[in-house]
């Protein structure tokens, strides 16, 4: 049995563009090309980033009038979209669309023809398409994890179906993650071993790992729930009204779980700062240590407080302490890289911006979550929670979108509208600090997590309308870059040339767009993790 097909024999001859012919529904439906593959999941994550920046606002604005709450039909209805906003955002946004980004890139860093099981691939991304179609409708039919008011028969089965929708896109997400981890263990060039793997690449090992070990939980607690729900002892779904469903799956947005998400954003940051400063990343062994930690304090599914209050415990608050660490060593290290090269004069880049916007978001989610770990400050329950939540997931997407600005070359064929791009990594930056800042703020000030009532604190009204005019940004942000994304499939533009960044690493030796296969013929043997600058000093020492 393989891993991967073999691609079709072309014709030295033939343009690269011939090899991407534009694609009818059976090829999106039968397509064993990674890179197109991967497209299919970027697009359909960042339609539903439009769609869940849109709930957010409804939300945000919700919370601002708290004492009402009926701008959105009353309490339950409330709390079924502030849980959707919550699911989505983490589960069939930031993850997936960190996930499609890797599928094109990441066969091609580690030197590969195709990603480890391209059918598996494709099967997952439709998967993760329909799962989140029928998590949405079920929820605006009146479904959800949970009911506040009470659950009828009605509400029952629409529940049952926001349950099947969410354990398909975490199903979906786990076979992703299969092949991408597979494709980073076994498909590696000759002469790269783990230590040489580019960043990008390793931080999505280690995340696919991460997700491979904790979500499956997700999955038992899904099954209980549905079990209980269709002739159980009505634990969960409570025909009196009960919010224990989405408690029993808050753990995937908390810490230390939420973290797991997080991962590929150091491995983007790690992979296009040294670029940018046209030097080699300085001690990348150190990175790739410290990545790895990263993802071993991100394990969770062991602390899920439904069950049992773990957020006194010594395990948690150690991990929401040190967490803290990795995230330091690797900005601190971008940095130092970024000083001892020699970084292009004039306006940044759209990507450089987006990792380094991403990083500044990063550190705020971290030293946020260290401090609701610490049980002196009492944040455990608290809006806080809510905050580290919308600062981890839209660090993810705007460490997404930096790397989609870099790698659209190889992505699409073509250069990402740069002046959008700057305006869109700025807005996300903006955005994601004014959502998540102010919440974790309001949680020192005893805002609940859950905010349906008027806490008669000004400070926490003040707190609820600047996270609300944040979510505000980042719904405009959300539409800037599908318009970005609609510009750059339709103008001609320039053309990027293979290399056009000046890249470091395996990708950077494909044409652009890649062709079927991705490289003509096998690449050399690599001796470090940036294998084109190796070739270039080889070059200047001829």
């Amino acid at each position: 049995m393989t891993m991967t097909e073999s691609p079709p024999a072309t014709d030295a001859e033939t343009p690269v563009a011939a090899t991407s012919p534009a694609m009818g529904l059976y090829d999106w439906l039968s397509t064993s090309d990674h890179k197109r593959i991967g497209r299919t999941w970027i697009r359909a994550s960042l339609l539903t980033l439009l769609g869940t920046a849109i709930v957010g606002v409804l939300v945000g604005f919700e919370q601002v009038d708290a004492s009402s709450v009926d701008l959105l039909g009353g309490d339950n209805a409330f709390f079924q979209l502030w849980s959707l906003y919550r699911f989505a955002l983490v589960l069939m946004v930031a993850a997936p669309l960190m996930l499609g980004l890797a599928m094109v890139v990441v066969p091609m860093q580690v030197g590969s023809t195709n990603i480890a099981f391209p059918r598996a691939a494709l099967a997952a991304g439709w998967g993760y398409i329909i799962g989140a179609g029928i998590t949405v409708v079920s929820v605006l039919a009146g479904g959800g994890w949970g009911a506040l008011d009470g659950v009828s028969g009605d509400e029952a089965d629409a529940i049952a179906l926001t349950l099947l929708g969410t354990g398909m896109v975490i199903v979906s997400l786990l076979l992703g993650a299969i092949s991408v981890a597979t494709t980073v263990i076994s498909l590696r060039t000759s002469g790269m071993n783990l230590m040489r793997v580019p960043l990008f690449a390793w931080s999505m090992l280690v995340a696919c790992a991460v997700w491979l070990l904790t979500l499956p939980i997700a999955i038992a607690n899904l099954a209980i729930m549905y079990v209980d729900l269709r002739g159980g002892p009505l634990a969960f779904g409570n025909p009196e009204g009960s919010d224990a469903m989405y408690l029993q799956l808050a753990w995937i947005l908390d810490q230390p779980q939420v973290y797991a998400i997080a991962i590929p954003a150091l491995g983007v940051i790690g992979s296009i700062v040294p670029v940018i400063a046209g030097a080699r990343q300085i001690a990348h062994w150190v990175m790739v240590t410290f990545v790895g930690l990263f993802g071993l304090l991100s394990i969770g599914g062991w602390s899920q407080p439904y069950f049992a209050n773990t957020t006194d415990e010594v395990l948690y608050i150690a991990f929401g302490i040190a967490i803290v660490l990795p995230v330091f060593a690797v900005i601190g290290g971008a940095a130092a890289t970024l000083a001892a090269g020699s970084a292009p004069a004039g306006l940044p880049p759209a990507h450089l911006l987006g990792a380094l916007g991403a990083g500044i978001v990063l550190l705020a989610a971290v030293v946020s979550g260290a401090l609701k770990a610490i049980e002196p400050f009492d944040l455990a329950g608290t809006s806080a929670h809510g905050g580290l939540m919308n600062l981890v997931a839209l660090t993810t997407v705007t460490a997404a979108l930096a790397g989609l600005w870099f790698w659209a070359p190889k992505i699409g064929g073509g250069f990402m509208p740069s002046g959008l791009g700057r305006t869109v990594i700025l807005l996300f930056v903006s955005g994601a600090l004014l959502v998540g800042v102010p919440q974790v703020v309001a949680g020192f000030f005893d805002a609940p997590d859950l905010l349906v009532s008027d806490p008669g604190d000004s400070a926490v009204d003040a707190m609820s309308l600047v996270s609300a005019i944040g979510a505000a940004v980042v719904a405009v942000a959300a539409l800037v870059v599908i318009l970005a994304l609609v510009a750059s499939n339709r103008g001609a533009g320039e053309e990027p040339g293979d290399n056009p960044w000046n890249g470091h690493t395996l990708e950077w030796a494909t044409a652009s767009p890649p062709p079927v296969g991705n490289f003509a013929e096998p690449p050399a043997k690599v001796v470090s993790e940036a294998p084109l600058l190796d070739l270039a000093d080889e070059e200047a020492d001829a």
